[in-house]
């Protein structure tokens, strides 16, 4: 099985339920990296796992992680043209 890192996402009413955590946890093949934002995990595991467990607890939705590279923002010197005479 491959591991990828998902954002697991909690958008229903309410607070977020301890026990669909602990269910998150408890998954065999998944790790919960970062779960320090009250209505996110940031899991790594199988896709398929994870999609078979979010079908049985609503509220919940999954998207995969991604890395978006940023600009350098340290200044870059223009290159002078040479002109044809």
């Amino acid at each position: 099985m491959s591991k990828n890192r998902f954002i697991l996402r909690f958008h229903g009413m309410g607070a977020q339920s301890t026990n669909d955590i602990e269910r998150v946890r408890a998954l065999r093949h998944a790790t919960v990296l970062d779960d320090s934002l009250p209505r996110m995990l940031l899991v790594e595991g199988s896709e398929t796992e994870l999609k078979n467990l979010l079908a049985t607890m609503p509220g919940w939705i999954m998207a995969r992680e991604q890395m978006i590279p940023l600009p350098d923002p340290r200044p870059k010197a223009r290159q002078i043209r040479k002109v044809k005479k």
